[in-house]
């Protein structure tokens, strides 16, 4: 039976974890693989949008196109070509029209989101993970730790339903929180995160994250940032990362 230690557990030097790996610790194993299945899942679209975007802005400063060439993917006997041409042909175009924004980077943007959110919604569903998220996040604040829940809820839905390049709104999308809210009597998710009041470190002055969801306004057709702002968004993913690697940080004295 092969052994591992927790720092390898955790960093991701182990791609595939199976039952036959072995956490050695005396803490809740639980906590640890669980935790694991999901830390990849976030950190990579995180850090596969800083790189997408830094080559996104590379393109418009600097003419990539006469770089291009074809790029062959080999798999054993086999080989998938990429096209020289089909890659020249957008490079060329980003740097001559020099866009702030381009489909490069409108795919970038959209799929770390997706990728990011899709990857917290499935974790915040394990309630080991999310009583992690409730008394280390936010300090057992109930309502605070829920809002956050169902902002990682709405943005999941409307971006894992919708891939056109124009965010619009389903409101069958959200109908489950729609009737969950109103269930409780309410109608918006009203969410704030001050990280100078929490236990996760920055070293930026007065730094917040504000959503609020006015349910009431969910209707087919509604564009996605008239509800949240992509600013406003880009924060919130980026506190999801810094949730997830402050709990990886401080894993083996939290759980």
């Amino acid at each position: 039976m092969e052994r591992c230690s927790l720092d390898d557990l955790l960093s991701g030097h182990i791609k595939y974890w199976t039952p036959y790996y072995i956490v050695l610790t005396n803490r809740s194993v639980h906590y640890y693989l669980n935790y694991y299945v999901w830390l990849p899942s976030c950190n990579s679209p995180y850090r596969y949008f800083h790189l997408g975007y830094f080559y996104s802005d590379l393109s418009k400063h600097e003419n990539l196109s006469c770089k291009s060439l074809n790029i062959g993917i080999d798999y054993g006997a086999n080989r998938y070509l990429l096209r020289e041409d089909v890659i020249k042909s957008p490079l060329a175009d980003m740097y001559k029209r020099s866009q702030p924004h381009d489909f490069f980077s409108h795919l970038i943007l959209n799929n770390s989101i997706r990728g990011i959110t899709m990857a917290l919604f499935e974790a915040l569903n394990d309630k080991e993970i999310k009583k992690l998220f409730l008394k280390h996040i936010f300090e057992n604040d109930e309502e605070a730790c829920n809002n956050f829940d169902g902002v990682v809820r709405f943005i999941r839905n409307t971006f894992s339903h919708n891939i056109r390049d124009r965010l619009e709104l389903r409101e069958k999308d959200s109908k489950r929180q729609i009737n969950y809210l109103k269930n409780k009597g309410k109608s918006t998710l009203d969410f704030f995160f001050d990280y100078a009041k929490s236990p996760i470190p920055t070293n930026i002055e007065s730094y917040t994250v504000k959503i609020d969801i006015d349910f009431n306004q969910i209707k087919d057709g509604v564009v996605y940032t008239d509800i949240i702002s992509e600013y406003q968004t880009l924060l919130f993913i980026e506190l999801c990362y810094n949730c997830m690697v402050y709990l990886k940080d401080n894993l083996a004295e939290l759980a």
